[in-house]
């Protein structure tokens, strides 16, 4: 296809994306190569980083393995592929998937990738996914999610620059609870925008006893319209050198530092800074990781700290048999970003609440074992336990109804996590995630002058499972299945009848999570896929978040097509 039909191609999706709604059935479908994970089935609250996913020129293959889960659609930028050769012919690659499911729900992908020169390589990517029909009792659940993302990778002497630009651009409803009369509740739309612009250069040294260095330069901006908006900048430079300075017998010893400054502008201004200095071992049965972090931020109360950066692995048959475990710790900043991302419902004017500060995990420790086998089974069981303070968590607004409000607790937290996977044969592959979460709460804070003793980790729950399964029955047809459960979560919908842990007037008890998926592809030929997809099989009308159900039984049919 010539240069302006595919301007003419992006030009017409980017426009269609510019349409209204919300969500609660939000959907990632993987393209590129199969890397079997697990994730939770939809989610209204979030909508998590899509996994990385570089594609592989000019091998790329439309992948049928891919499958659908209820989060909404949230593009990576296109990673361009590096090239060392100077015979390289040029290179246009475009892949779109697009379909429409039951509620009027349009799902649009589009990708590009193309080298512009021998040493410059473009890639883009548009993403539209949207629901217009909304429930019976819900009429406001309707939503949309939109992302447009361009990358550019340059290749110069010596070193190689990457830079990333994305637009998100996404709609809600608020106050879907029947009870609340919307009419008289202000700032029931949800409109959300964000922009990062990201700078990468590295150079090209990456052999041994080469000095390899790397610096990152991101800006992101975060914006609720007509609400709060936030500023966030960050910098990273990282250099590393390895040798064998302790004779080559104790294998290679990697020498490296990182230097981060973070900045960030909304309520409050915040700024934390951190040198990060490690020396790695890295032998034939063992590796060993020392270092330190030294974190430095601007509050009243602290300084920062000094944390450990320690890790440890003893490796048994051929690597094949991993035992590690490690300390650390680190102070970060609660960004409205990763809020947002996780819950677009929080109250929209917080620059008096006081919600947004440093969260500091002061102690942090894993070990777990991981076990390949004959590269057909990979298994990881491990443990985690950390001391963290001014963790968020959410309850449901008094000023807002259909909103929530940011709690930052302190609390301990311990984890206990297993995953499986298999390649049973050629056809079959089976993925299993099992997780249990304890959490064990010092204090829950409203405003910094309003303690209260906490009972529950406000939506979080205590356990986990997920099970996904993909069957090739041959060249043309693929078959998915997928389970996602999730027990028992606690709301709190009303802090002023919740005045300690033995009070439970405030409190509600939300349904388990039981998701069940199911898939299949149909492959025409080498270049054009049609897929069909049936979400939330047993109709459980589950609540991510008080007074947000979710959509229920949906179906999905659509094509994929690479030219």
């Amino acid at each position: 296809m010539g240069n302006r039909n595919i301007i003419a191609t992006i030009i017409l999706l980017f426009i269609c994306t510019l349409t209204n709604a919300q969500s609660h059935n939000e959907e990632v479908t993987i393209e590129g190569s199969y890397t079997p994970q697990i994730k939770k089935s939809e989610r209204i609250e979030s909508k998590p980083v899509m996994p990385e996913n570089k594609f592989s020129i000019p091998f790329y293959e439309v992948n049928t393995e891919d499958f659908f889960y209820g989060y909404k659609v949230d593009l990576e930028p296109v990673s361009p592929q590096q090239y060392t050769s100077k015979n390289i012919q040029e290179i246009t690659y475009n892949f779109i998937k697009a379909g429409l499911g039951t509620r009027l729900s349009p799902d649009i992908i589009f990708r590009h990738y193309s080298d512009l020169s021998k040493k410059t390589s473009l890639g883009l990517g548009v993403a539209h996914n949207s629901t217009w029909l909304g429930m019976k009792d819900y009429p406001n659940s309707i939503y949309m999610n939109n992302n447009f993302n361009v990358s550019m990778n340059n290749r110069f002497s010596g070193f190689q620059l990457h830079s990333y630009i994305d637009y998100k651009y996404d709609m809600y409803n608020m106050n879907q609870d029947p009870t609340i009369d919307t009419i008289t509740v202000p700032n029931s739309k949800r409109n959300i925008q964000s922009l990062n612009i990201r700078l990468l250069a590295n150079n090209n040294q990456t052999s041994y006893k080469s000095l390899y260095d790397e610096f990152m330069l991101d800006y992101t901006y975060t914006g609720i319209i007509n609400g709060v908006q936030e500023n966030h900048l960050m910098f990273n430079a990282h250099i590393e050198h390895s040798n064998s300075w302790f004779k080559k017998k104790n294998g290679i010893q990697t020498l490296s530092a990182d230097i981060n400054a973070e900045f960030n502008a909304i309520s409050q201004t915040l700024f934390v800074i951190a040198a990060n200095p490690r020396l790695d071992f890295d032998g034939e049965y063992y590796n060993l990781h020392l270092g330190f972090r030294v974190d430095a931020k601007t509050n009243s109360t602290s300084m920062g700290g000094i944390y450990p950066d320690i890790k440890g692995s003893l490796y048994l048959f051929n690597r094949n048999i991993e035992f590690y475990a490690g300390l650390g710790g680190k102070t970060k900043i609660n960004t409205l970003k990763e809020i947002l991302s996780e819950n677009p419902f929080i109250i929209s004017d917080l620059t008096n609440m006081g919600e947004f500060d440093y969260e500091m995990t002061k102690f942090d420790f894993q070990g777990g074992l991981k076990l390949k086998v004959l590269n057909m089974i990979n298994g990881h069981v491990g443990v985690r336990y950390r001391k963290i303070e001014n963790k968020v968590f959410y309850a449901s607004s008094l000023i807002q109804p259909g909103a929530f409000d940011i709690i930052l607790n302190n609390c301990h937290v311990f984890n206990f996590y297993a995953d499986l996977h298999m390649k049973i044969n050629d056809k079959i592959k089976v993925v299993g995630d099992f997780a249990y979460n304890d959490y064990d709460f010092i204090k829950e804070r409203m405003t910094a002058d309003f303690p209260v003793t906490i009972a529950h980790a406000w939506y979080k729950p205590k356990v986990e499972f997920a099970l996904r399964g993909v069957y090739k029955y041959n060249d043309k047809w693929n078959f998915n299945i997928a389970s996602y459960f999730e027990g028992k979560r606690y709301a709190l919908t009303d802090i002023t009848k919740y005045e300690n842990e033995y009070d439970f007037d405030g409190v509600k008890e939300l349904k388990p999570i039981c998701d069940i998926q199911l898939g299949c592809d149909y492959n025409f030929n080498d270049d054009l896929s049609f897929y069909a997809e049936i979400k939330n099989l047993i109709h459980n009308k589950y609540q991510m978040y008080y007074g947000y159900p979710s959509y229920g039984f949906q179906a999905f049919l659509g094509f994929k097509y690479r030219f």
